[in-house]
Protein backbone atom coordinates (compact mmCIF):
# COMPACT_ATOMS: atom_id res chain seq x y z
CA UNK A 1 0.00 0.00 0.00
CA UNK A 2 2.66 2.70 1.09
CA UNK A 3 4.25 1.76 -2.44
CA UNK A 4 1.05 1.91 -4.31
CA UNK A 5 0.58 5.65 -2.72
CA UNK A 6 4.44 6.79 -2.80
CA UNK A 7 4.58 6.23 -6.87
CA UNK A 8 1.20 8.28 -7.05
CA UNK A 9 2.24 11.08 -5.24
CA UNK A 10 5.14 11.03 -6.79
CA UNK A 11 3.72 11.87 -10.47
CA UNK A 12 1.34 14.50 -8.56
CA UNK A 13 4.24 16.20 -7.27
CA UNK A 14 6.12 15.89 -10.81
CA UNK A 15 2.90 17.91 -12.03
CA UNK A 16 2.81 20.05 -9.49
CA UNK A 17 5.52 22.32 -11.22
CA UNK A 18 2.82 22.56 -14.14
CA UNK A 19 -0.32 23.25 -12.87
CA UNK A 20 -0.59 23.38 -8.99
CA UNK A 21 -4.36 23.61 -8.38
CA UNK A 22 -5.20 20.72 -9.85
CA UNK A 23 -2.28 18.44 -8.56
CA UNK A 24 -3.89 19.21 -4.90
CA UNK A 25 -7.10 18.28 -6.14
CA UNK A 26 -5.99 14.45 -7.66
CA UNK A 27 -3.86 14.71 -3.87
CA UNK A 28 -6.65 15.07 -2.17
CA UNK A 29 -8.74 12.20 -4.74
CA UNK A 30 -5.76 9.61 -4.24
CA UNK A 31 -6.44 10.27 -0.45
CA UNK A 32 -10.08 9.38 -0.71
CA UNK A 33 -9.64 6.49 -3.03
CA UNK A 34 -7.32 4.96 -0.22
CA UNK A 35 -9.13 6.14 2.13
CA UNK A 36 -10.50 2.88 4.72
CA UNK A 37 -11.97 4.48 7.69
CA UNK A 38 -14.28 7.33 8.47
CA UNK A 39 -12.06 9.93 9.62
CA UNK A 40 -9.62 9.37 6.81
CA UNK A 41 -12.79 10.13 4.65
CA UNK A 42 -13.56 12.87 6.77
CA UNK A 43 -10.22 14.58 6.63
CA UNK A 44 -10.47 14.82 2.84
CA UNK A 45 -13.92 15.77 2.00
CA UNK A 46 -13.47 18.26 4.17
CA UNK A 47 -10.16 18.78 2.25
CA UNK A 48 -12.26 18.97 -1.21
CA UNK A 49 -14.26 21.23 0.16
CA UNK A 50 -11.69 23.82 0.76
CA UNK A 51 -9.92 22.89 -2.05
CA UNK A 52 -12.86 24.46 -4.13
CA UNK A 53 -12.61 28.12 -2.91
CA UNK A 54 -10.16 30.00 -5.47
CA UNK A 55 -9.33 32.02 -2.73
CA UNK A 56 -7.97 29.31 -0.22
CA UNK A 57 -4.31 29.45 0.92
CA UNK A 58 -2.85 26.34 0.12
CA UNK A 59 -2.48 26.88 -3.53
CA UNK A 60 0.02 29.28 -2.34
CA UNK A 61 1.52 27.24 0.44
CA UNK A 62 2.28 24.63 -1.83
CA UNK A 63 3.79 26.26 -4.48
CA UNK A 64 6.29 27.94 -2.14
CA UNK A 65 7.04 24.15 -0.46
CA UNK A 66 7.79 22.90 -4.07
CA UNK A 67 9.64 25.88 -4.70
CA UNK A 68 11.90 26.49 -1.43
CA UNK A 69 12.11 22.31 -0.23
CA UNK A 70 13.72 19.63 -1.16
CA UNK A 71 10.56 17.58 -2.78
CA UNK A 72 12.06 14.24 -1.84
CA UNK A 73 11.74 15.57 2.16
CA UNK A 74 8.26 16.99 1.19
CA UNK A 75 6.87 13.29 -0.11
CA UNK A 76 8.54 11.43 3.01
CA UNK A 77 7.42 13.47 5.88
CA UNK A 78 3.95 13.46 4.15
CA UNK A 79 3.96 9.36 3.49
CA UNK A 80 5.38 9.21 7.22
CA UNK A 81 2.97 11.39 8.60
CA UNK A 82 -0.24 11.09 7.00
CA UNK A 83 -0.13 7.21 5.97
CA UNK A 84 2.85 5.47 8.33
CA UNK A 85 2.00 7.44 11.43
CA UNK A 86 -1.84 8.53 11.28
CA UNK A 87 -3.14 5.21 9.21
CA UNK A 88 -1.46 2.06 9.28
CA UNK A 89 0.54 2.97 12.13
CA UNK A 90 -3.01 3.61 14.20
CA UNK A 91 -4.14 0.89 12.90
CA UNK A 92 -1.77 -1.23 14.50
CA UNK A 93 -1.65 1.03 17.50
CA UNK A 94 -5.48 0.34 18.14
CA UNK A 95 -5.31 -3.52 17.63
CA UNK A 96 -1.95 -3.40 20.19
CA UNK A 97 -3.85 -1.35 23.12
CA UNK A 98 -7.22 -3.26 22.79
CA UNK A 99 -5.18 -6.05 23.63
CA UNK A 100 -3.12 -4.67 26.08
CA UNK A 101 -5.53 -3.07 27.86
CA UNK A 102 -3.65 0.43 28.37
CA UNK A 103 -3.28 3.79 26.27
CA UNK A 104 0.00 3.62 23.78
CA UNK A 105 0.68 7.16 22.05
CA UNK A 106 1.09 7.96 18.52
CA UNK A 107 4.44 10.22 18.80
CA UNK A 108 7.20 10.24 21.46
CA UNK A 109 9.11 13.12 22.43
CA UNK A 110 12.71 12.45 23.05
CA UNK A 111 14.61 14.83 25.42
CA UNK A 112 18.21 14.56 25.27
CA UNK A 113 19.85 16.57 28.66
CA UNK A 114 23.41 14.84 27.69
CA UNK A 115 25.26 14.06 24.69
CA UNK A 116 26.60 10.38 24.52
CA UNK A 117 26.44 7.72 22.10
CA UNK A 118 25.03 5.31 24.90
CA UNK A 119 21.88 7.86 24.96
CA UNK A 120 21.92 7.78 20.96
CA UNK A 121 22.09 3.71 21.17
CA UNK A 122 19.19 3.17 23.92
CA UNK A 123 17.41 6.25 21.48
CA UNK A 124 17.85 3.80 18.58
CA UNK A 125 16.26 0.70 20.71
CA UNK A 126 13.09 2.99 21.49
CA UNK A 127 12.69 3.88 17.62
CA UNK A 128 12.73 -0.02 17.17
CA UNK A 129 10.54 -0.96 19.29
CA UNK A 130 7.97 1.56 19.09
CA UNK A 131 7.93 1.00 15.45
CA UNK A 132 7.17 -2.84 16.17
CA UNK A 133 4.43 -1.38 18.21
CA UNK A 134 2.47 1.13 15.36
CA UNK A 135 4.87 4.51 16.41
CA UNK A 136 6.06 6.06 13.52
CA UNK A 137 6.59 9.54 14.60
CA UNK A 138 9.22 10.92 16.79
CA UNK A 139 10.44 14.07 18.28
CA UNK A 140 13.77 14.85 19.55
CA UNK A 141 15.00 18.16 21.50
CA UNK A 142 18.99 18.09 20.78
CA UNK A 143 21.46 19.03 23.87
CA UNK A 144 24.02 20.62 21.91
CA UNK A 145 24.99 21.35 18.32
CA UNK A 146 26.86 18.08 17.71
CA UNK A 147 23.94 15.61 18.30
CA UNK A 148 21.83 17.10 15.11
CA UNK A 149 24.27 15.14 13.25
CA UNK A 150 23.64 11.94 14.64
CA UNK A 151 20.18 12.26 15.24
CA UNK A 152 20.44 12.47 11.22
CA UNK A 153 21.95 9.37 11.01
CA UNK A 154 19.32 8.01 13.27
CA UNK A 155 16.38 9.22 11.14
CA UNK A 156 17.82 8.01 7.67
CA UNK A 157 17.98 4.52 9.10
CA UNK A 158 14.13 4.26 9.60
CA UNK A 159 13.07 5.74 6.52
CA UNK A 160 9.50 4.94 7.12
CA UNK A 161 8.85 7.17 10.13
CA UNK A 162 8.91 11.27 10.66
CA UNK A 163 11.26 12.85 12.92
CA UNK A 164 10.66 16.43 14.11
CA UNK A 165 13.97 18.11 15.50
CA UNK A 166 13.06 20.60 17.83
CA UNK A 167 16.38 23.02 18.01
CA UNK A 168 17.27 26.67 19.26
CA UNK A 169 18.08 28.93 16.56
CA UNK A 170 21.89 28.88 17.94
CA UNK A 171 22.16 24.87 17.11
CA UNK A 172 21.48 25.61 12.98
CA UNK A 173 25.67 26.66 12.16
CA UNK A 174 26.14 26.15 7.82
CA UNK A 175 27.53 22.75 8.83
CA UNK A 176 24.31 21.39 10.60
CA UNK A 177 21.66 23.03 7.78
CA UNK A 178 24.05 21.14 5.04
CA UNK A 179 23.48 17.95 7.35
CA UNK A 180 19.46 18.24 7.86
CA UNK A 181 19.78 18.76 4.09
CA UNK A 182 20.31 15.16 3.53
CA UNK A 183 17.64 13.92 6.13
CA UNK A 184 14.42 13.57 3.81
CA UNK A 185 12.27 12.38 6.46
CA UNK A 186 12.72 15.63 9.07
CA UNK A 187 10.81 18.37 9.91
CA UNK A 188 12.88 21.41 11.86
CA UNK A 189 11.35 23.52 14.69
CA UNK A 190 12.96 26.19 14.69
CA UNK A 191 12.22 27.93 18.67
CA UNK A 192 11.32 32.12 18.88
CA UNK A 193 13.05 34.13 20.74
CA UNK A 194 11.17 36.67 21.98
CA UNK A 195 7.59 38.01 20.89
CA UNK A 196 8.66 38.94 17.34
CA UNK A 197 10.73 37.60 14.59
CA UNK A 198 13.89 40.31 14.96
CA UNK A 199 16.22 38.01 16.77
CA UNK A 200 19.34 38.14 14.13
CA UNK A 201 20.42 34.29 15.30
CA UNK A 202 16.83 33.00 14.33
CA UNK A 203 16.75 35.15 11.28
CA UNK A 204 19.97 33.11 10.56
CA UNK A 205 18.82 29.62 11.40
CA UNK A 206 15.62 30.12 8.86
CA UNK A 207 18.02 31.69 5.94
CA UNK A 208 20.72 28.55 6.35
CA UNK A 209 17.62 25.90 6.50
CA UNK A 210 16.16 27.70 3.57
CA UNK A 211 18.97 27.47 1.58
CA UNK A 212 19.81 24.01 2.05
CA UNK A 213 15.79 23.34 1.14
CA UNK A 214 14.79 22.32 4.64
CA UNK A 215 11.19 21.51 5.07
CA UNK A 216 11.22 23.96 8.47
CA UNK A 217 9.01 26.24 10.59
CA UNK A 218 8.77 27.83 14.40
CA UNK A 219 7.86 26.90 17.45
CA UNK A 220 6.81 29.45 20.26
CA UNK A 221 5.27 29.09 23.84
CA UNK A 222 2.72 31.76 25.17
CA UNK A 223 1.34 32.97 28.23
CA UNK A 224 -1.57 35.39 29.05
CA UNK A 225 0.75 38.29 28.15
CA UNK A 226 2.11 37.38 25.44
CA UNK A 227 -0.71 36.18 23.78
CA UNK A 228 -1.54 39.09 21.46
CA UNK A 229 1.55 39.89 20.08
CA UNK A 230 2.10 35.98 18.99
CA UNK A 231 -1.09 35.71 17.70
CA UNK A 232 -0.89 39.40 15.70
CA UNK A 233 -1.13 39.79 12.18
CA UNK A 234 2.46 41.01 11.65
CA UNK A 235 3.81 37.97 13.16
CA UNK A 236 2.41 35.64 10.86
CA UNK A 237 3.44 37.54 7.97
CA UNK A 238 6.85 37.74 9.09
CA UNK A 239 6.73 33.68 9.80
CA UNK A 240 5.97 33.24 6.07
CA UNK A 241 8.53 36.27 5.03
CA UNK A 242 11.05 33.66 6.76
CA UNK A 243 10.00 30.83 5.01
CA UNK A 244 8.41 29.07 7.50
CA UNK A 245 5.38 26.33 6.33
CA UNK A 246 4.22 25.61 9.62
CA UNK A 247 4.22 27.13 13.63
CA UNK A 248 3.21 25.59 16.92
CA UNK A 249 1.76 27.25 20.06
CA UNK A 250 3.07 25.53 23.59
CA UNK A 251 1.49 26.75 26.23
CA UNK A 252 3.46 27.36 29.11
CA UNK A 253 2.82 25.75 32.77
CA UNK A 254 -0.62 27.21 34.42
CA UNK A 255 -1.63 29.10 31.27
CA UNK A 256 -5.64 29.40 31.78
CA UNK A 257 -7.77 27.42 29.75
CA UNK A 258 -9.48 30.75 28.29
CA UNK A 259 -6.10 31.54 26.98
CA UNK A 260 -5.57 28.24 25.48
CA UNK A 261 -8.68 28.29 23.82
CA UNK A 262 -8.43 31.46 22.16
CA UNK A 263 -5.35 30.58 20.22
CA UNK A 264 -6.72 27.40 19.56
CA UNK A 265 -9.17 29.32 17.64
CA UNK A 266 -6.32 31.86 16.19
CA UNK A 267 -4.48 29.22 14.62
CA UNK A 268 -7.66 27.17 13.32
CA UNK A 269 -8.42 30.74 11.26
CA UNK A 270 -5.10 30.57 10.33
CA UNK A 271 -4.80 27.54 8.37
CA UNK A 272 -8.51 27.70 7.35
CA UNK A 273 -9.73 27.67 4.58
CA UNK A 274 -9.68 31.73 4.18
CA UNK A 275 -6.24 31.70 6.69
CA UNK A 276 -2.88 32.21 5.14
CA UNK A 277 -0.48 29.65 4.01
CA UNK A 278 1.14 28.74 7.04
CA UNK A 279 0.24 25.69 8.99
CA UNK A 280 -0.14 26.43 12.40
CA UNK A 281 -1.22 24.08 15.68
CA UNK A 282 -2.12 24.93 19.21
CA UNK A 283 0.12 22.00 20.92
CA UNK A 284 -2.21 20.38 23.29
CA UNK A 285 -5.87 21.00 21.83
CA UNK A 286 -4.55 20.10 18.00
CA UNK A 287 -2.51 16.48 19.42
CA UNK A 288 -5.60 15.50 21.68
CA UNK A 289 -8.37 16.05 18.82
CA UNK A 290 -5.50 14.31 16.46
CA UNK A 291 -5.65 11.19 18.94
CA UNK A 292 -9.09 10.86 19.48
CA UNK A 293 -9.33 10.89 15.84
CA UNK A 294 -7.27 7.87 15.55
CA UNK A 295 -8.00 6.15 18.36
CA UNK A 296 -5.03 6.00 20.05
CA UNK A 297 -3.73 6.63 23.66
CA UNK A 298 -3.13 10.81 25.18
CA UNK A 299 -1.18 11.83 22.24
CA UNK A 300 2.18 11.94 22.99
CA UNK A 301 4.83 10.73 26.33
CA UNK A 302 8.27 12.48 26.73
CA UNK A 303 10.75 10.35 27.35
CA UNK A 304 13.73 11.97 29.56
CA UNK A 305 16.73 10.00 27.89
CA UNK A 306 18.86 11.17 30.63
CA UNK A 307 16.37 10.26 33.70
CA UNK A 308 14.84 6.89 32.35
CA UNK A 309 16.90 5.06 29.64
CA UNK A 310 20.31 6.04 30.98
CA UNK A 311 20.35 4.42 34.04
CA UNK A 312 18.61 1.51 32.53
CA UNK A 313 21.16 0.93 30.28
CA UNK A 314 23.80 1.26 32.44
CA UNK A 315 22.72 -1.25 34.94
CA UNK A 316 21.74 -3.60 32.59
CA UNK A 317 25.27 -3.58 30.44
CA UNK A 318 24.18 -3.53 27.26
CA UNK A 319 20.30 -5.84 27.88
CA UNK A 320 17.42 -3.32 28.64
CA UNK A 321 16.10 -4.26 32.46
CA UNK A 322 12.71 -2.24 31.25
CA UNK A 323 11.07 -1.77 27.45
CA UNK A 324 9.44 0.92 25.96
CA UNK A 325 6.43 -0.95 26.41
CA UNK A 326 6.90 -1.45 30.13
CA UNK A 327 7.79 2.28 30.35
CA UNK A 328 3.89 3.70 28.21
CA UNK A 329 2.52 0.60 30.89
CA UNK A 330 3.54 2.95 33.89
CA UNK A 331 3.81 6.04 32.77
CA UNK A 332 0.56 7.90 30.95
CA UNK A 333 2.11 10.60 28.11
CA UNK A 334 2.77 13.96 29.79
CA UNK A 335 3.46 17.22 28.20
CA UNK A 336 6.17 18.73 25.88
CA UNK A 337 8.52 20.64 27.80
CA UNK A 338 9.33 24.19 26.29
CA UNK A 339 12.82 23.96 27.29
CA UNK A 340 14.08 24.25 23.39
Amino acid sequence: MRQAINIAVSKAMEDMERNTRRSIRNLIDLGLLFSTGENQKWFFNAAKKVIANPRNPYNSLVTRMISDVNNDTIKNAGLNLGYSSLVYGAHKLKKKQDYLGFPIPWLLVFDIYESSPDFYHQMEHFIMEGRELGIHSYAVCPHEKNDIPAIGEIAKRYEECLFIIKVSSDFISEKNAASLSTVHNAMISVQVTGTDFGCASDKTAFRLLKQNRCLYGFHVSYNEETMKQVTAPEYIDSAISLGNLFGVYIAEDGVSETCRDAVYDFVCNVRGGNGRPLVTMEWDHDIQNISKRILSGDGYMVINLAERAYSEYIKAKDELTKSLLEILRNKRPNYIQSRT
